[in-house]
């Protein structure tokens, strides 16, 4: 992070528990990426989670592979460039990263396959298909090599087939390090294996899971294991354990001209065959993943926190300093007073549970529920802001009330809270138990948790079902109402309908009456109202006893609905994706799909959705066009798709 002070931004006016963005004066500056993959999505997600890096050596630019994309970083103009999903990369988790020695960037995806940079547009390098990549290295005439399950294969360039392809030697290779065709070294879960004579043969009769990576220097071969850092001399085959201060765990290492950096145990420090030279006595308190030499005394640091620079001085963080990366920056004073390499920052956490837009007089507020905190952005201003004392609470639901004063968050750990505007989140929350899913209607609200069904009546939660009532054997994850008389319940062994006035509760007949039901959503239909039901086995429609399936969507695992009232389609996340439904034939059929492969789309896991119509519909008359923006939160950031639709007038 640059080391100036920082002002605390304040747009609006705020409870005190709200906690605003850092502006710095002369920061780091970011410089977008000249084109896009696909032009109507966008994505939002941290890159502080770096799982590998490494540096360019012709330009001498640092590339980091991260949970939410690629990060590049120019150096010397202090300049850096995201690449997400919408840049084509498929999906935002990026495992591996590698620049060969002709420049060209290549990066490895969590889910599948290899991608390379032409033009500022990430595209598959189709000839290996959708392989998944365990990790990249470079060999000493900077050629690539990709390791796999299904083999190794060394690259020359995209647009031609592997120049040499190996068998697999057993496992997935952890790391790879190459001195030529026939001199190849690996470790995987059962130990380190070399490549000679056309073979792979591993270096110990015995297997050694205990491995995790590996680095060649001339005779000297490296190894990270889970007990400390290993030499072997290569011309005896000896092992030579670094002194005790390295026996730690060894989770990266780094060569230079005069030894290896290795991150072992939480320190950072250079080692030779004379010893290992710590950076400092202090452990760093997050998960060190990947480090690159910037020179002989100095080393970049890839954490699961962000970025460092280690060297002399020290090590200090070298962060963008900008939402998604850095929100809620405490204050320039806290800062100085604290040890260079504590000043972490809060971050977004890229687990996006729950959404909910609320709108306002003047501004629109997107919520956003993560497994680390409640964050809400503004959509007008783009303000990121992060809810201090719901900061690292695990957010399983979120919804607005209908009158857009109310905002109810439910809590994995700390049970159900209402916000406010202009009000501070109230110190004892409403209800204290987990809570999974809410629903509001015009004058009730209703939310279900592991012990049961709770409503809001006089302006107090009251359990109204306990968990042991329930006809099932299951726990409770949905709940939708429709007329006042009606509350659909969706829980892990059937569907149920609760009537408030009579306290009835039935289990639904059929299929619904014991499936695994994710999400509930009622919407209206002429003078009566149709409930969505998604379960583990597909999406159904209907009424209580009259319920049919879609087909299109059969056996996949429903996780999120909304309707779209303007274009009368719904937008339907799964496990495996995001389709849009319409009506079409009597029945309802796929309109689009979106997935990591051919959309902006961060995974293809849905966790949640919500829309916003940034033109508001009644001021729009029949035949205009509007901008709506779908917001969908995945275990890899939060994407957006824009689209424009026609609104049909009421």
């Amino acid at each position: 992070m640059s080391s100036q002070d920082y002002r605390l931004d304040l747009p609006v006016p705020v409870g005190g528990e709200d906690l605003p963005i850092p502006v710095a004066d002369a920061g780091p500056q970011e410089e977008k990426a000249r084109d896009k993959a696909h032009l109507e999505w966008s994505n939002l997600a941290s890159q502080r989670h770096i799982r590998d890096l490494t540096v360019d050596p012709v330009q001498g630019d640092l590339w980091l592979a991260t949970g939410g994309g690629v990060l590049h970083w120019q150096l010397e103009e202090n300049r850096f460039t995201r690449y997400a999903s919408e840049h084509g990369l498929p999906g935002n988790s990026v495992v591996a990263v590698a620049v060969d020695g002709l420049g060209q960037v290549w990066a490895a995806s969590e889910q599948f396959g290899l991608s390379y940079l032409k033009n500022d547009i990430w595209r598959p390098y189709r000839i290996l298909g959708e392989i998944k990549v365990s990790c990249l290295t470079l060999d000493s005439t900077g050629r690539l090599w990709v390791g796999t399950a299904s083999g190794i294969y060394a690259i020359h360039s995209p647009d031609r087939k592997p120049a040499i392809e190996l068998p697999p030697a057993g496992h997935p290779p952890r790391a790879m390090a190459i001195a030529n065709d026939n001199d190849i070294w690996l470790c995987n879960a059962q130990g380190v294996y070399h490549f000679q004579d056309s073979r792979w043969v591993r270096s110990s009769d015995s297997v050694q899971p205990d491995i995790i990576t590996l680095a060649r220097q001339g005779e000297n071969l490296w190894l990270g294991t889970f007990r400390g850092l290993v030499r072997i001399d290569l011309t005896t085959g000896k092992p030579h354990p670094i002194d005790n201060r390295t026996q730690g765990e060894v989770t990266a290492l780094a060569l230079t001209s005069q030894g290896v950096w290795a991150a072992c145990g939480g320190r950072v420090g250079l080692a030779t065959v004379a010893g290992w030279t710590p950076l400092g006595e202090k452990r760093l308190n997050t998960p060190i993943t990947s480090l690159a030499a910037a020179s002989d005394d100095e080393v970049w640091i890839g954490t699961h926190d962000g970025l460092l620079r280690g060297g002399t001085e020290g090590i200090r963080l070298h962060l963008t300093d900008t939402p998604p990366d850095v929100i809620g920056l405490p204050s320039g004073d806290w800062l100085r007073h604290q040890p260079k390499a504590d000043r972490s920052p809060a971050t977004f956490s890229n687990l996006v549970q729950a959404l909910s837009v609320q709108q306002l007089a003047e501004r629109s507020i997107l919520w956003i529920g993560t497994a680390r905190g409640l964050f809400r952005l503004d959509l007008f201003a783009e303000n990121w802001r992060r809810y201090g004392r719901l900061g690292t609470q695990d957010i399983r639901a979120i919804v607005t009330n209908p009158d857009q004063e109310t905002v109810w968050v439910a809590s994995w750990s700390s049970g159900l809270h209402g916000l406010k505007q202009q009000t501070e989140l109230e110190a004892t929350p409403k209800v204290s138990e987990p809570i999974l899913a809410i629903t509001t209607g015009t004058s009730q609200c209703w939310a279900v948790g592991l012990d049961g069904l709770y409503q809001y009546k006089d302006s107090a939660w009251v359990q109204v079902i306990p968990v042991k009532e329930l006809p099932v054997r299951g726990w409770l994850q949905a709940v939708a109402q429709a007329a006042t008389d009606q509350v659909w319940l969706g829980t892990s062994a059937g569907l149920l309908v609760y009537n408030p006035d009579t306290g009835q509760l039935t289990t639904v007949s059929g299929t619904l009456g014991s499936a695994d039901v994710r999400s509930l959503l009622v919407i209206p239909k002429d003078e009566s109202e149709l409930l969505w039901v998604g379960t583990t086995q597909g999406l159904y429609l209907g009424k209580f006893d009259n319920w049919e399936p879609v087909t299109d969507l059969e056996n996949r695992t429903i996780t999120a609905l909304v309707w779209d009232g303007n274009t009368s389609s719904l937008w339907v996340g799964t496990d495996l994706g995001l389709f849009r439904v319409v009506s079409q034939d009597n029945g309802w059929k796929i309109a689009n799909e979106f997935n990591i492969h051919n959309s902006g789309l961060g995974a293809n896991r849905v966790n949640a959705i919500t829309l916003w119509a940034v033109a508001k519909p009644i001021a729009i008359s029949r035949g205009e066009t509007g901008e709506t923006n779908l917001w969908v939160g995945t275990p890899c950031g939060l994407s957006c798709y824009s689209y424009n639709a026609i609104v049909r007038q009421n």
